[in-house]
């Protein structure tokens, strides 16, 4: 997995970044924060350039914190909770 910020190629409306994160999850991608200027998503590297493929994406590139940045702890935190938002966490199997 890999981090990605994306772009779009107009304005980014409502309707155009649920559409954008519907095709992300689709090919088993998180949302990991959304900007003014689109998503940042988390992607297994190997499915990245179909996903770029998008009509609504003017530009994907990957991303990477800096550890020792100042902001990098409070993103990590702000990754951390939209990503938990996300996963679905099976019930434990309660076979007798």
């Amino acid at each position: 997995m890999q981090m990605y910020l994306i772009s779009t190629c107009g304005e980014l409306t409502q309707e155009v970044s649920r559409d954008l994160q519907r095709h992300v999850r689709k090919f088993g991608g998180f949302i990991l924060m959304v900007t003014r200027t689109g998503p940042i998503v988390a992607l297994d590297d190997a499915v990245a350039p179909i996903v770029e493929q998008h009509p609504l994406i003017g530009f994907m590139g990957a991303v990477t914190l800096n550890p020792r940045g100042a902001a990098a702890d409070r993103l990590q935190r702000i990754f951390a909770e939209n990503l938990s938002q996300q996963l679905i966490i099976a019930p434990a199997d309660t076979a007798d």
